[in-house]
């Protein structure tokens, strides 16, 4: 092993401090590609790579990744617009990572080489990341080409611990707000000289700050590694198993802020399940050339119960806009849940008869909804160290192959509001007699058509392929100048139909917004619409209405997509003493649009995400090209410090375009920016750790668009979701050999709720918020430690996530929807550990 740590200093000699006295003194060393293998020093790197070690996420208790960089990282925020702690999505440089569908993503994350983002729809599942697996969190800015896919604002490269590095064995149970419980364990070990070990285990269950956004989390994760004698070669094989339940509910009208615990609507559901098998391999062919390794195996699949608060009763147009009468008047205008408009059954006869979908409880609609994602790939990486021209040089060479195979089946369903909660139910608009004769007291209907609106069946192929190369030249000893390249080839085969059934109120006749054809239910012509007048019930059978086409109405999903690109990258790195250095870099990368978005672009056909999808036009991919420069050094060997500017430009930018507060679809939008600029500070003096990191970031539309709505968005407007302004500090104290104390400041200006893209909104704003946090560590024995974790200390009223202009099915009235963030939270934890 000393050999090789030999070996790879040699390869850097600019590297150490003492052969090259005018270098930066600190050396950090951080994987450069997905498979980070080819350790580079951080003084080599031209961007402003940020990391994080296994001991930041202990000392502060992230139970999750998006929790863990809003902590820490500058220029990185969180929205969560469903309450549930497992599902915040980040924003970094203003590009995301979510959880949820409908959001444009343009960060990538890689958990020991393999790329977690979901093929379906690019969304990363933080629930499925063990935290107490990690060890070291790198985050690489910029349009990095050799990250692939959608890696247009950076990536996310984890990797894991070992055995070796690794050997205490640990318990840890944590107990707090909202029936917090909590149990990991993590423990490895030598196994004989040549061989280790590590295991890691989580559960977490709780209930959740607000009604129904319980969490129910199980982790696993297990590697075991093999060296060979002469320490040339190492192979490990890890598997990565996750069950989880989380629940959540939507934002809140601005009018029920009132008690902010209290649900929109429920249930939402999503159970995910992943099981993740993966080899690594490298191999040493010489001392100056080392092979490296992936194959992987993933199974994940996830079960969506979703409530979608959309009135039906006949107040919404098939295109999701509200109904209207004559002299453009809402066909709703009175208030729920006491019945929606002319719809409502309010005549004794038809009551009588059971005709009472309408009344006391607000018609919608239940979606259930199932996907299935099975990924396997390779990757291979050569790394040469041999000095070019006589100087140092490292060079990579890659290629990786990934396909995936996605089976989406979606189905939607009548459904009450009862209380908040949607509970599904008969078509109680139509009723069925045994004689075929009118309904009467004698005579009495059943409610027994089916309740489906629609269905969709999907199956999407994805095939990623890309070769990449990079290299870093030392001109000087100060000077390093890099290049790399990638060739980026994505193909997305589609097959599966939309087959409606029916309105999206329950009737059984309707138009298609897109070829404004009328379509019919023919197993509803043999029933008795409810009545108002008369005896309760039509006087005769609905029939087949003029002119209409016997359902279902059936769109095809089916459609071939092929996207390539030939990307580049420059940079530099110039470190004329130890203490200062200058990095800049020019980098350009390709996002290829998602089955799902290309499965939901018909701007004929708005869909309800993620409750529907339409036909398959083709989008353009997304171009990203960065300009970064910055600057990094060191004071005294205990302070050091970052500052960096950058301006990210897209190019075919995709956006989700709201039609409604439900409805949508997906649109290339023109050009897009982020520029920014961050910086941070960080200081270990005499047992007191101190950190502060800056950001800034202006997120516009470069092209100006017309919603949906009609809205126009005009050049120059700011994207909404991404504050201008994020803040981070933290200083921990070790104020006796027993004790710790930790404090911690987040904050984030405003930003422009969802749904306000023009900026004209001025109630559909997210104010910003400034949090504090505590944190308390006493080690009572070498073996039992006790802790305190406080979040939102001050107990401050916030919100990381809103939307503009959306009427709520309570009250009719259009008003800003603002999701509520956590109150003060407290948890308490006690570590039991032995071993080395």
């Amino acid at each position: 092993m000393a050999a090789w740590l030999t070996l790879w200093a040699s390869a850097f000699p600019t590297a150490r401090a003492q052969d090259a006295p005018g270098l930066l003194q600190r050396v950090e060393v951080i994987g450069s590609t997905p498979l980070g293998a080819d350790g580079v020093p951080l003084t080599k790197t031209p961007a402003n790579a940020q990391t994080l070690k296994a001991s930041d996420i202990r000392e502060q208790g992230a139970a999750n990744l998006a929790d863990l960089l809003n902590d820490h990282i500058a220029s990185v925020s969180v929205n969560n617009g469903t309450g549930n702690p497992y599902q915040n999505d980040i924003s970094y440089r203003g590009f995301q990572a979510t959880s949820v569908l409908g959001a444009p993503v343009g960060l990538t994350v890689y958990f020991d080489g393999v790329r977690l983002n979901e093929s379906f729809g690019s969304l990363v599942n933080w629930d499925l990341i063990p935290m107490n697996a990690i060890a070291r969190v790198a985050l690489m800015p910029g349009s990095n080409p050799v990250f692939g896919l959608n890696t247009l604002g950076g990536a996310i490269v984890l990797g894991t611990k070992n055995g070796r590095d690794h050997a205490t064995q640990s318990v840890d149970l944590k107990l707090g707000s909202y029936r917090r419980r909590a149990l990991s364990f993590e423990g490895g070990g030598m196994a004989n000289e040549q061989a280790d070990y590590f295991m890691a285990g989580h559960f977490d269950k709780q209930d959740g700050y607000r009604q129904h956004s319980g969490s129910e989390v199980r982790q696993l994760f297990g590697k075991f590694r093999w060296r060979g004698d002469d320490n040339k070669t190492e192979m490990q094989l890890s598997l990565t198993l996750a069950d989880n339940q989380l629940s959540g509910t939507q934002g809140l009208p601005v009018s029920e802020l009132v008690d902010r615990t209290s649900a929109y609507t429920w249930p939402d559901k999503t159970a995910n399940t992943m099981g993740l098998l993966s080899l690594n391999g490298s191999h040493w062919l010489s001392e100056d050339n080392k092979l490296v390794g992936n194959a992987h195996y993933r199974d994940a699949n996830s079960r969506v119960v979703n409530s979608n608060a959309v009135l039906d009763d006949g107040c919404y147009a098939a295109d999701g806009t509200l109904a209207l009468v004559a002299g453009g008047v809402p066909k709703c205008s009175n208030k729920a849940p006491e019945g929606t408009a002319v719809n409502a059954v309010t005549g004794a006869p038809a009551l009588a008869l059971g005709y009472a979908r309408w009344t006391s409880s607000i018609n919608t609609s239940l979606v259930l909804s199932s996907i299935r994602q099975r990924t396997g790939g390779t990757s291979l990486q050569w790394w040469n160290l041999n000095p070019v021209l006589g100087r140092d040089n490292a060079f990579t060479l890659g290629v990786s192959l990934d396909a995936a195979r996605v089976n989406y089946t979606q189905a939607s369903v009548l459904a009450r509001l009862i209380d908040h909660e949607t509970v599904a139910t008969p078509n109680q608009a139509y009723g069925y007699t045994d004689n075929g004769l009118t309904p009467a007291l004698n005579n009495l209907p059943k409610f027994t058509g089916s309740p489906v609106l629609s269905q969709v069946g999907l199956t999407s192929t994805t095939q990623n392929f890309s070769l990449y190369v990079t290299d870093k030249f030392d001109l000087t000893k100060q000077l390093t100048v890099s290049g790399s390249a990638s060739f980026n080839l994505t193909r997305i085969d589609q097959a599966g139909a939309n087959a409606q059934f029916l309105s999206s109120d329950g009737g059984y006749s309707w138009t298609d917004p897109g070829s404004a054809v009328t379509y019919y239910n023919p197993g509803y012509v043999a029933a008795y619409r409810y009545s108002n007048t008369g005896t309760g019930a039509a006087s005769t059978a609905n029939g087949v209405p003029a002119g209409a086409v016997a359902g279902p109405a059936t769109n095809t999903l089916d459609g071939a997509h092929r996207y390539q690109r030939f990307n580049p990258a420059l940079g530099f790195t110039y470190n004329p003493t130890g203490r200062f250095g200058l990095f800049g870099g020019y980098s350009v990368s390709m996002r290829a649009p998602t089955s799902v978005e290309l499965s939901c672009a018909d701007p004929n056909r708005p869909c309800a995400l993620p409750t529907g999808f339409n036909g398959d036009p083709d989008l353009k991919p997304v171009t990203a090209r960065t300009l970064e420069l910055g600057s990094r050094g060191v004071w005294a060997r205990r302070v050091s410090w970052n500052v960096a500017v950058y301006d990210t430009r897209l190019q075919d930018d995709i956006q989700f375009i709201a039609a409604s507060s439900a409805f949508g679809y997906f649109a290339n939008v023109g050009s897009t920016e982020r520029r920014g600029w961050e910086a941070g500070v960080q200081a270990e003096l005499d047992g007191l750790h101190l950190a502060l990191n800056l950001g800034h970031v202006k997120a516009l539309y470069r092209s100006a668009f017309t919603t949906a709505a009609g809205e126009a968005v005009p050049a120059g407007r700011s994207m909404p979701g991404i504050p201008s302004l994020t803040l981070k500090l933290r200083a921990a104290y070790q104020a006796t050999p027993q004790w710790r104390i930790g404090g911690s400041l987040v904050a984030t200006s405003a930003q422009y709720a969802h749904g306000n893209e023009n900026n004209s909104d001025p109630a559909g704003i997210v104010p910003g918020y400034a949090l504090a946090h505590g944190d308390l560590h006493f080690q009572t024995s070498p073996q039992l430690a006790l802790s305190a974790r406080v979040t939102n200390l001050l107990d401050k009223t916030y919100s990381t996530y809103g939307l503009s202009g959306v009427t709520s099915v309570y009250s009719l009235a259009t008003q800003p929807f603002i999701t509520p963030a956590p109150p003060r939270t407290i948890w308490l934890g006690l570590t039991y550990q032995w071993g080395r």
